[in-house]
């Protein structure tokens, strides 16, 4: 073995070990927020619409109702029952409109419903993204306010017997 061939491969096992040490680095720090910097804030719906420009930009986290439909993809206070066809839930209370959606595997889990039209999706979710406020948001620009998911969680939750 030459000096050259040894060099050449020491060189290879040393590049190949920092490029690993570098990836398993990336991996341990990636998702986590710089020291000092705060988690995405807990809000209610209360918080949220009493005060929306103190929130604007800011990643929160709010627990509501998912409901997916004709032209409508928000997160809601509540769902209530729509009074045109019986068991017929709606989207009720303060809502606000979700940019890009849902991750599929949550959406699938979702209750299901195609009383009035196209098919309708919803349940009980906790969502931490970035909350917007102030410009026209969604269908129609229809919403002044929305979120921006980051992490989807399905809630344990059961539709109201009506």
């Amino acid at each position: 073995m030459t000096l050259f061939s040894f060099w050449e491969k020491e060189m290879n096992r040393n590049l190949t070990l920092l490029c690993i040490f570098l990836l398993m680095a990336g991996g341990l720090t990636s998702g986590c927020r710089p020291e000092g910097e705060p988690k995405a804030v807990e809000v209610n719906f209360e918080q949220l619409f009493s005060s929306p420009a103190k929130y604007d930009g800011k990643e929160v986290m709010l627990e509501g109702f998912y409901f997916d439909g004709f032209e409508v993809q928000v997160i809601a206070e509540e769902l209530e029952y729509s009074g045109y066809v019986e068991g017929h839930l709606v989207p009720g209370g303060r809502y606000l409109w979700i940019e890009g959606g849902i991750p599929a595997q949550i959406y699938n889990q979702l209750y299901r419903q195609s009383m009035m039209g196209p098919e309708e999706r919803y349940g009980k979710v906790r969502i931490e993204g970035k909350f917007e406020y102030g410009g026209k948001y969604g269908h129609g620009g229809g919403y002044n306010s929305q979120i921006i998911p980051l992490a989807v969680e399905l809630l344990s939750w059961s539709p109201p017997l009506q």
